[in-house]
């Protein structure tokens, strides 16, 4: 079966160009299935051997095992995509995961913060050392382009279009988009390159300086850690947690709940459904669907306090 798992996984990768943090937990997944296998004596060999009763028993044991219904759902994804590619190949007859149904997930609504919860934010970052010029960089630009943080990430400096305030970003699915880029993210973005590694201004006499210095490094990281290399996830996320709870008590204090602010002050401000769509780079429109609960509720709390007959 590690043959056929292989095969799998490169087909995800080449054919249906899925997300690296997608490949990762399939494989992880499906492997988990393959351990499963072997402890219950199912011959990993004979994958013909699998049935919907095994299928079933697999996600009761993960539901036992104090698995959420999330983390079920997916699983149960993963084992139906697998098994509806064997079953292309010709490597089973019937796909035993048919009619197999997965546990419902209650979603609730995303968890953001409030305007002057970002104005704070925002001005706490130090602007006398590099490290807190980039702080600034990465959180204004969180907010105000509801960008992803995998995709913050994988910018490269080539990616931003000062001069027609645009950033090119590589989303989910390797779907391509343009995000708007100017006010105080292209600001605080200038301001950090600047001072990174004695680049020279972005502004004046000096453009062409930036122009001729920029001309081999368009494919080096948008935000360098040490040695120059990328940024980690992990160091954007302790540098949202950092200030995040300086301001504010949330649930959540990851940078996504920047995304979600992102996303749910465009709305509060009229922004168009469909225009925040595809900001954020949503296939959907119900993904993005979920902003207007929050905004309908922020409503209503607004006519219970202030109308008179309410």
């Amino acid at each position: 079966m590690k043959g056929i798992i292989e095969e799998y996984l490169l087909y995800l990768a080449l054919e249906r160009a899925v997300s690296e943090a997608t490949l990762r937990a399939y494989e992880g997944d499906i492997l988990q299935f393959n351990v499963y296998l072997r402890q219950e004596a199912v011959s990993p060999a004979e994958i013909s051997s699998v049935d919907s009763i095994v299928i079933k028993s697999f996600l009761g044991r993960l539901s036992r095992d104090g698995y959420s219904a999330r983390s079920i759902a997916r699983k149960s994804a993963a084992l139906k995509s697998f098994f509806n590619f064997c079953l292309k190949r010709g490597l089973i007859e019937n796909d035993p995961t048919v009619g197999i149904s997965t546990p419902k997930i209650s979603r609730g609504l995303p968890v953001f913060a409030g305007k002057a919860v970002m104005e704070r934010m925002m001005n706490l970052p130090p602007l006398n050392s590099v490290k807190g010029i980039r702080d600034r960089a990465v959180l204004e630009l969180l907010y105000g382009t509801g960008i992803r943080l995998s995709e913050m990430v994988g910018c490269d400096i080539g990616h931003c279009d000062f001069e027609n305030g645009v950033i090119r970003v590589l989303g989910k699915g390797d779907r391509e988009r343009l995000l708007p880029l100017g006010g105080k993210a292209a600001e605080s973005l200038k301001l950090y390159l600047q001072n990174r590694q004695g680049m020279p201004s972005l502004a004046g006499e000096n453009r062409k300086e930036y122009m001729a210095f920029f001309a081999d490094r368009l494919a080096a990281p948008l935000f360098a850690g040490r040695g120059g290399k990328r940024i980690s996830k992990r160091t954007v996320q302790r540098i949202v947690h950092k200030y995040l709870r300086l301001v504010a008590s949330l649930s959540q204090m990851s940078p996504h709940v920047l995304r979600h602010t992102f996303a749910t002050h465009l709305l509060d401000a009229g922004a168009d459904l469909r225009a925040v769509q595809e900001l954020l780079g949503h296939k959907n429109l119900a993904t993005t669907q979920i902003y207007t609960h929050l905004t309908s509720k922020r409503l209503r709390e607004v006519y219970d306090q202030a109308h008179p007959r309410a």
